[in-house]
């Protein structure tokens, strides 16, 4: 029998309670909260279980006396279990798209399909923008160096620093 458990540290009960919930609507029922209370003076963090037991799938198709193997079943019965089996891992599979789905949007965190954080364009210009202005001012730097024959600041000489300027 296999059980199927994501153990997750959290930061508080809130927010134990808020992955709980977003694991029991996503299907797993069989999901609980540990370690909800703490000693005086010391932090709670709650250890939440995701637990999938409710797929499970258990039959007897043989036996094995000593060495000598026998099965059980027909071979109708085992292919039956093959499909059984396949649907199981298919649900299984949903539940973890809408656990993941209901996390993200609990904690509104936006993906992109490259599994990239997404930000809007305002936060992006804003990054690029600062990006820019930092190699621009690096740019100048190593120019100016190069133009007094100075190292850089700290000493360090990078490959950059040594090529001439072909500009």
């Amino acid at each position: 029998m296999a059980i199927k458990i994501l153990h997750v540290l959290t930061a508080s009960p809130e927010h134990a309670q808020l992955l709980l919930r977003c694991g029991l609507q996503a299907g797993f029922r069989e999901s609980g909260a540990i370690n909800l209370t703490a000693a005086p003076g010391e932090p709670v963090m709650p250890m939440v279980a995701i637990r999938s037991m409710g797929l499970l799938l258990e039959s007897l198709i043989g036996e094995q006396i000593g060495t000598r193997r026998t099965c059980t079943v027909t071979p109708g019965y085992l292919w039956r279990l093959l499909d059984i089996s396949s649907q199981r891992f298919q649900e299984n599979t949903k539940r973890i798209a809408r656990f993941r789905a209901a996390v993200l949007e609990a904690t509104n965190v936006k993906i992109n399909k490259d599994g990239t954080e997404w930000e809007d364009s305002e936060a992006r210009r804003v990054r690029k923008r600062e990006e820019g202005l930092c190699r621009r001012e690096e740019l100048l730097q190593r120019q100016q160096n190069q133009s007094t024959g100075l190292l850089p600041e700290d000493g360090q000489i990078d490959d950059g620093f040594l090529e001439p300027n072909l500009t």
